[in-house]
């Protein structure tokens, strides 16, 4: 008996008014997800808390049963884990952005114009950097994303971020967020580090290039997200299962890879019926696979209702690859946060969730959405529940008591 969980990242959302008020996941024609919920029971989860707006890193770290408000210490270490960089203890790590500063030092583009071809050899100038007494691991990602692993004695993660997450202004400057001499130095050691990436990247030839070519330069880095590596039980110690992960993202690679589960490779241009058929295909070496379909909430940064309601109904037509694996297995579907289309963001609405198998007490629902599955038999749940229910179902938890 194995076990598939589903998340659709960012799939869940507030009515929209271009949608009659309609949420995207009630517009769209999603026969396969109704089939799959009238065959299970639905319900809703506050993936932390009710009201608490989910980053991807906390949400899935819930949903694997890992308690964010304990594990969780700062994206950095997830999305560098995600690219292939090891984090161990005592080295810190950011998650970063190529992007784009005038003459002025004024940020004007903080995706450096989604660069898409030449970040590898950008992070080549970018890993020649020399500080004294630092060792500097950065690796590119996708597009203008890329993660940044320092280690050194003294260092502290307690220190601010460099993004200004808006344009039109300056970088900010790292700063110590104590009095401890480990944080100051880390700080001045960032500073110069951002100078140094400024110089070694303006005068590339990818930058160069661009330039000729209209687009705007790669010419300087923006870190965020700073943490440090967590120790997290691992997921067959937690629940005795072999588990994979599908996954075009970094971060929940990352988030992954920390929490012991192996992950498989995955082409980021890859369909979501392509994504789907490979999950399928690992259960049949894991127990328990773990797939993220991403593009949900692109949709929903971009704003772009139409667009989101599509990437559902194309999600839908690949369930339809789930109906019989239920028939002896097990299926959890669900969004890991609300993403709001009308504020291009996460918030702290619940999402829904459906669960299918064998021996599943069924309810009344008929339709898989945000205000349906509010009326289904699993009521309101919390994200580390979720573990709990499936290894259940499954016949594998422990007996709690005599």
């Amino acid at each position: 008996m194995k076990c598939l969980l589903l998340i659709c990242d960012g799939m869940a959302d507030r009515p929209v008014k271009t949608l009659k008020a309609r949420t995207p996941l009630e517009a769209a024609s999603t026969k396969n997800l109704d089939a799959l919920a009238k065959a299970g029971i639905c319900g809703i989860v506050d993936t932390i808390a009710p009201g608490i707006r989910p980053g991807s890193d906390t949400a899935h770290l819930a949903i694997l049963g890992y308690d964010p408000v304990t594990s969780y210490t700062g994206r950095g270490p997830f999305e560098a884990a995600g690219v292939g960089l090891e984090v161990t203890a005592g080295e810190i790590a950011f998650r970063c952005n190529f992007a784009t500063v005038d003459e002025k030092g004024l940020v004007v583009d903080r995706r450096a114009g989604r660069i898409s071809e030449g970040t590898e050899e950008l992070a080549e100038a970018v890993n020649g950097i020399e500080l004294p007494g630092i060792d500097i691991r950065f690796k590119a990602s996708t597009g203008h994303r890329s993660a940044l692993v320092l280690s050194g004695e003294g260092l502290s993660h307690n220190v601010s971020e460099s993004d200004p997450h808006e344009e039109g202004v300056k970088p900010h400057t790292v700063k110590p967020l104590d009095d401890s001499l480990e944080a100051r130095r880390t700080a001045d050691v960032l500073n110069r580090f951002i100078l140094e990436c400024r110089r070694v990247l303006a005068g590339h030839p990818v930058n160069v290039k661009r330039i000729q070519e209209g687009m705007r330069p790669a010419n300087t880095l923006l870190l965020r997200g700073v943490g440090v590596a967590p120790s997290l039980a691992s997921f067959s110690e937690k629940y005795g299962l072999s588990a994979g992960c599908i996954a075009t993202m970094a971060l929940v690679r990352g988030v992954s890879r920390f929490c012991g589960l192996d992950v498989l490779g995955a082409d980021a241009e890859a369909s979501i019926s392509g994504l789907v058929k490979m999950a399928l295909d690992a259960t049949s070496e894991y127990d328990f696979v773990l797939l993220n379909i991403k593009a949900a909430d692109d949709a929903t940064h971009d704003g772009d209702a139409e667009k989101k309601t599509a990437v559902i109904e194309e999600i839908d037509r690949a369930a339809a690859g789930l109906l019989d694996f239920t028939t002896e297995n097990y299926l959890a579907v669900l969004s890991d946060h609300t993403s709001s289309i009308s504020r291009r963001d996460h918030t702290g609405d619940p999402v829904p969730i459906l669960i299918a198998g064998p021996e599943v007490r069924t309810d009344d629902t008929a339709v898989f959405s945000e205000r349906a599955a509010a009326k289904g038999g699993l009521s309101r749940i919390r994200g580390q529940d979720i573990m709990n229910i499936l290894v259940d179902l499954m016949n594998r938890s422990e007996k709690f008591g005599a």
